[in-house]
């Protein structure tokens, strides 16, 4: 069972001034998140020894100082405790990498959360059948995928559910085992991942600092020269020359 976790970053309502909506995930076996978390953990211990609760690692929260253990840490002290997380991410542990960065204006019509949560589980599941293909033993493989509590569950949930049979755009989703689940990312380290994994696809596009995003780009999903793991929504993308645009027009050269 492969298991994907998915959280959001910028403003999708009529008044937010965000230019993007952005929702990333991060996928990996089954086995990998309690690795993972032990990792997390262990940064805790080490930055924070004297704090034996978990504390929750929101990036834009760390990021901008916001609440406490972050407002009395110091900027510098922030920002290597933002690089930390990041280098985790980047390490080969059977990690693969997703993000949909939605330019709003560009499709007014458009519920932010709906578009980017319809391409996310169409490349998670792509992801999935390309794994049962390049399985020798032909073992079928199915996926999970795990959002952040938040306003949008039941639209969430009904969508989903709706791909799985109807089908989406692109198709009926095949390789979901369940409609998606929800948690409190407070609890979740797999979560508060997927959120460092948003922010930094967010303020790549949106403040064009791509710091944090540049240390994530090798993980996103790859096949063939195509950063399908990646999705930029933008309709002037045949001049963009962000990796995911261009990539898909480097493959049809």
């Amino acid at each position: 069972m492969y298991l994907s976790y998915a959280d959001e970053s910028g403003g999708d309502d009529a008044n937010a001034k965000d230019q993007y909506f952005v929702l990333g995930g991060i996928a990996v076996f089954e086995r990998i998140p309690f690795h993972l978390s032990a990792d997390v953990d262990e940064i805790q211990r080490q930055v924070f020894p004297g704090i034996t609760g978990p504390i929750e690692f929101r990036a834009s929260a760390i990021w901008s100082g916001n609440g406490e253990p972050w407002t009395s840490m110091p900027r510098t002290d922030r920002m290597n405790l933002m690089r930390r997380i990041y280098r985790l991410l980047a390490q080969p542990k059977g990690i693969s990498l997703f993000g949909v960065a939605l330019h709003k204006s560009d499709f007014p019509k458009a519920i932010p959360i709906q578009k980017t949560s319809e391409e996310l589980a169409g490349h998670f599941d792509a992801y999935l059948m390309g794994l049962e293909i390049a399985d020798q033993n032909n073992e079928k493989q199915r996926g999970l995928m795990i959002f952040d509590k938040s306003r949008h569950e039941k639209t969430v949930q009904g969508l989903m559910t709706e791909y799985r049979t109807t089908g989406a755009r692109f198709g009926t989703i095949k390789h979901l085992a369940e409609v998606p689940l929800f948690s409190d990312s407070k609890i979740t380290r797999m979560l508060q991942l997927a959120d460092f994994i948003a922010y930094a696809i967010y303020r790549r596009y949106e403040s064009l600092d791509a710091q944090f995003f540049d240390m994530l780009l090798p993980k996103f999903h790859q096949q063939s020269g195509v950063m399908h793991g990646l999705m930029h929504l933008d309709i002037n993308y045949r001049e963009c020359y962000c990796p995911a645009c261009l990539s898909r027009r480097s493959s049809m050269a």
